[in-house]
């Protein structure tokens, strides 16, 4: 469908990293809100719900899919992005077009560029 092994090796990191974390239990609560939560996390990071994204993918059709209620998994991946300390462009769970688009490089003249741009300069090494 619209997922692929990427994201959902991204799933399962974002899981995994909240797992381990003290302040933040994933021990209640209904699985289905646990899982939409983290496919919404991993869309939203990744863009996925923008409809010029080769891999768009409408909110509705997470909560459709787990029969969930759109409000509680949006709340929900708002606790978790924020349990988990996750940003934009975060290398663990971002592809890497979307890593370079949030990420910057200094230059030895002194300037700073986003990463995107230094690549397509052929200023970094693929």
């Amino acid at each position: 469908m619209h997922q692929n092994e990427q994201y959902r090796d991204y799933a399962f990191k974002l899981w995994g990293k909240l797992s381990r974390k003290r302040t933040f239990s994933v021990c209640g609560g209904k699985a289905e809100i646990w899982a939409a939560s983290i496919v919404h996390v991993i869309a939203r990071l990744n863009f996925l719900f923008d409809r010029n994204h080769k891999n768009f993918l409408k909110q509705g059709l997470i909560c459709g899919h787990f029969g969930t209620n759109q409000k509680t998994i949006t709340s929900k991946a708002a606790e978790i992005r924020k349990a988990a300390g996750i940003r934009n462009g975060d290398s663990d769970f971002c592809d890497r077009d979307i890593q370079d688009t949030f990420s910057c490089v200094l230059l030895p003249n002194g300037m700073l560029v986003p990463t995107e741009v230094a690549r397509d300069m052929g200023l970094l090494e693929d």
